[in-house]
């Protein structure tokens, strides 16, 4: 059984290409979880397994690499680099006690590390970095390290120094080591800012002392207490500084015992073995031979292959096919899992991603999770085939499972499957895996807009229907008012007949055949919205009249008098909220306004003035495309985030526009 202070969670996130998943491969080997040092290059890497990542060479989901050497037990999280992936990104930042950022001296501290060491910041994760690359011709260590210390924060001090920048570079040092040092000073200093004892810390204020031990002692609280982030070097290809970061890890890394994760009342958890079962599932996996595979971080109690677990609100009751550690791909048995350990477990099918679980039977307490990203790019998709009708629906939403940043729509308006996403990238990888894993193609398009329409103007309407066909025939007369109301209203449908103009059991049929045609639409197939119908006055027959004759009256005298009253179509607008350097912000303001008939309402700057913030509202048809020339302007390093925000009169330019072109699609069709 595991002591929570030998436990080492580990998650490694960056930019693509910093030699994230090569660092892991390297530690992995150096901890005998494989017998040879994996390589993403040519496709032995423990962690990218996927046939999209070895095509590739980029990670593009979570990995978890788990083992046991020196005494401690490691689990290691590589993560894709890429910026759509964050929401994988995001569970292993959750799920560990150490988020390592790594850099390359080649590219230097992206906007993409930059967001997620801030995430990690606010999820409240101790953090590190990592220098690769620092035998490049024009790598310098000097300048990332201010780099670093300007753009993330001063709390950046150096734990490692190499011999020298550049093709040069050979071998590393300890900074504690080197009073002399520029470091040495500020890393005690950082490390004694987290100290709770008091003695020690006036020890140290009298003669500046800290021993070897005293450092082994605080280092880990101060990670964990964000007071240090260690900046550390090594160049994980060909090993340079590798053993110095696996022995840092080992010694200095904060372990699960730094309460880190929080129940819903704020408070750190306990971890107690033999207290009730408390987990919470940060990833879930598809493998083809084993079916679904749960991601799990234990928070208390403890649990073995033969555990039955349910949700935590005391719903549900499934025995776990199996208790396993992770190595990549590959599954090794595990006898038990106690508090603090990342477990996985297989036959599982209703502890979705971010579910809280417990023992069968009993209930639990929740913890902190983050809330995943909204996609931000959508896709209608159809099948390729007829004969894939049938399990495209269920083909999608078993991938939609293992990434909560993906989800899945059957449009009420448009009737489209519509797949969102994060990126062109993103959804690009959920079709290959659709057709990989499932043998499902699919065709694939920008989704058609739900436009809604209103009228702008007070009209009377009329209409008289009559059949007569031999036997009983049809008769209802309505009398209907229509005015504008609120845009965003629904329709409001007011009685006002008098004197019985229509018998009181006939009126529903006349909101009825209404709010059917409001539904349907008039224009478009968008519903109408914004309007006060009021029912004035109407004529019926006694032996004639019925409720389909009052339904079709007031449907006929309700579409004559929309007709006639300046419609409107109204267009959903988005509340944007974009994230970019601060160079860019000129250029997304000005395109924001310029070509896509946005309106900002605020402007704002983060991260010590490096990134700005803009809060915007535009409208839908006009972002569906925005993540491109998001990306295109600020070099990928821009993030954004659209929620619906209400809906506003199209301009009456762009309204021909919008009818002519449904109406040539119709023609078409």
């Amino acid at each position: 059984m595991s002591q929570p202070s030998a436990i080492r969670n580990v998650s490694f996130v960056g930019h693509p290409s910093t030699g994230k998943t090569t660092l892991v491969d390297a530690l992995a080997f150096k901890m005998g979880a494989n017998a040879r040092k994996g390589s993403p290059q040519d496709g032995t890497s423990l962690c990218d397994t996927e046939p999209e990542e070895q095509s590739r060479h980029h990670t593009l989901q979570l990995s978890v690499v788990s083992a046991e050497h020196d005494g401690k037990d490691w689990t290691l999280m590589d993560t894709p680099g890429y910026p759509e992936f964050v929401a994988q990104a995001q569970a292993a930042i959750w799920a560990s006690d150490l988020v390592v950022g790594v850099v390359s001296c080649a590219s230097g501290a992206s906007f993409n590390l930059r967001t997620k060491m801030l995430l990690a910041g606010r999820m409240g994760r101790g953090r590190a970095i990592v220098l690769t690359h620092l035998d490049g011709e024009n790598a310098d260590f000097d300048s990332i390290v201010h780099e670093l210390r300007e753009r993330i924060g001063e709390v950046c001090v150096p734990v490692l120094l190499p011999n020298e920048s550049g093709p040069g570079f050979s071998k590393v040092e300890r900074t504690f080591l080197h009073a002399d040092s520029e470091w040495h000073q500020r890393l005690k200093d950082r490390v004694m800012d987290a100290c709770t004892d008091d003695d020690l810390m006036l020890t140290y204020l009298d003669d500046g002392i800290l021993t070897e031990d005293q450092l082994e002692m605080e280092m880990p609280h101060a990670i964990a207490d964000g007071t240090l982030i260690p900046v550390l070097v090594c160049n994980p290809a060909s090993g340079e500084g590798v053993d110095e970061v696996y022995t840092f890890l080992k010694r200095f890394g904060p372990s699960p015992e730094s309460g880190l994760v929080k129940d819903e009342e704020g408070q750190a958890v306990s971890l107690d073995p033999s207290g009730t079962l408390m987990g919470t599932v940060f990833a879930t996996q598809v493998d083809p031979h084993v079916g679904r595979i749960c991601l799990a971080r234990i928070h208390a109690g403890s649990m073995d292959h033969s555990t039955h677990v349910g949700l935590a609100n005391g719903e549900g009751n499934e025995k776990i096919g199996g208790l396993f550690r992770m190595l990549g791909k590959k599954r090794e048995a595990l006898e038990t899992g106690t508090p603090g350990e990342i477990v996985a477990f297989t036959k599982v099918e209703k502890l979705p991603t971010w579910a809280h679980f417990c023992q069968a039977g009993e209930e639990g307490s929740n913890v902190e999770v983050p809330t995943a990203p909204n996609p931000m790019v959508a896709l209608a998709v159809e099948p390729r085939s007829r004969a894939d009708e049938q399990k495209i629906g269920e083909a999608i939403h078993k991938l939609v499972g293992e990434d909560p940043s993906l989800t899945i729509e059957q449009t009420k308006d448009t009737h489209e499957m519509v797949v969102h996403g994060m990126s062109d990238l993103h959804l690009q990888v959920l079709f290959e895996r659709l057709s990989r894993r499932y043998g499902v193609e699919v065709e694939t398009h920008l989704p058609m807009v739900a436009y809604r329409q209103t009228i702008s103007k007070a009209v009377e309407a009329h209409h008289r229907h009559k059949k007569q066909s031999g036997g009983k025939g049809q008769f209802g007369e309505c009398f209907l008012r229509l005015r504008p109301g609120t845009a965003n209203d629904p329709v409001v449908f007011i009685d006002k007949v008098v004197g019985g103009a229509i018998p009181r059991n006939l009126i529903p049929a006349v909101e009825k055949g209404i709010r059917e045609i409001c539904a349907k639409g008039i224009l478009t197939r968008g519903e109408v919205m914004g309007v006060e119908v009021e029912l004035y006055d109407g004529k019926f027959h006694a032996v004639d009249s019925d409720e389909a004759s009052f339904k079709s009256a007031g449907s006929k005298a309700f579409r004559e008098g929309f007709e006639n009253a300046k419609p409107v179509l109204l267009e959903p607008l988005m509340r944007v909220e974009i994230h970019v350097p601060t160079e860019d912000a000129g250029a997304i303001f000005s395109d924001l306004t310029s070509h896509r008939r946005g309106h900002v309402i605020d402007q704002q700057t983060e991260a010590g003035g490096s990134i700005t913030m803009i809060v915007a509202e535009a409208p839908k048809a006009l972002m569906q495309t925005y993540h491109r020339d998001l990306n295109s302007t600020t070099k990928g390093e821009g993030t954004w985030n659209m929620s619906f925000a209400r809906f506003a009169p199209v301009p009456a330019a762009e309204q021909k526009k919008i009818l002519a072109a449904q109406a040539e699609a119709l023609v078409e069709a």
